[in-house]
């Protein structure tokens, strides 16, 4: 509970300078095109109407989606402002006031990284309760293995969540299938020049789908429900 709120405040003082803070910058766009790219591929067939973003915040993606849900009031009141239309509710993820099979489909990004094992467990269960027969949930997180491979360490709540497929796969149970899994951001681009970032998003995207991904800097799983 102390780090649900720890992380709930974090994002309240937050809210107002989010997007300039994490986005308005040549490697917050970097990697908003290519996790944009696979929201258009994995949802642009599916009403924006039948779409929940889990975990919204200001609002990033939610024009894949009429449907949004964040714990934290200041990053909904962003989104608000730029989509006065959408039905955003306040809400925990691991407990949503909505009703059984819901959505057919739910993305969350930027969200489960921040979580422990167990309220992740919690969620896909609650995402698995609001979804539709044959629902799709889609998920990031940080690579356990390429975060292995460069021995990083990381301390607190903030992005300490590293998954791999296997450890999905456990977290799943009955409840879901793997439909598969790709890569985001397999350069470290921040050590990149700016002036030459743009050139290596092209050859990044292939090299996160090609049998490399697995090294990628984060990763989304995308799964069907059973």
């Amino acid at each position: 509970m102390e780090e649900k709120t720890a992380i709930k405040n974090y994002y309240d003082q937050l809210a107002s300078e989010y997007d300039d803070d994490r986005f308005n910058n040549s490697y917050g766009q970097y990697l908003h095109f290519q996790e944009r790219q696979i929201l258009v591929q994995r949802l642009g067939n599916i009403s924006k109407k039948s779409i929940l973003d889990m975990g919204c915040g200001t609002g990033r993606f939610l024009d894949f989606a009429e449907n949004g849900v964040d714990f934290s009031e200041g990053m909904l009141g962003e989104a608000q402002i730029k989509f006065p239309n959408h039905k955003l509710t306040v809400s925990d993820i691991s407990k949503m006031p909505f009703e059984n099979e819901s959505f057919e489909a739910i993305y969350s990004l930027h969200v489960f990284m921040h979580l422990d094992l167990g309220t992740i467990e919690k969620t896909i269960q609650e995402a698995h309760r609001i979804l539709k027969p044959d629902g799709v949930l889609i998920f990031d997180f940080p690579s356990q293995d390429r975060r292995q491979l460069i021995n990083y360490q990381k301390d607190g709540w903030h992005g300490n969540t590293a998954l791999n497929v296997d450890s999905i796969k456990k977290l799943i149970g009955d409840l879901f299938e793997v439909e598969g899994y790709e890569g985001v951001l397999f350069f470290p681009i921040h050590r990149v020049p700016v002036v030459f970032r743009s050139f290596f998003r092209t050859l990044d995207s292939w090299l996160c789908k090609s049998f490399l991904k697995k090294w990628a800097s984060y990763h989304f799983v995308f799964l069907r429900k059973k």
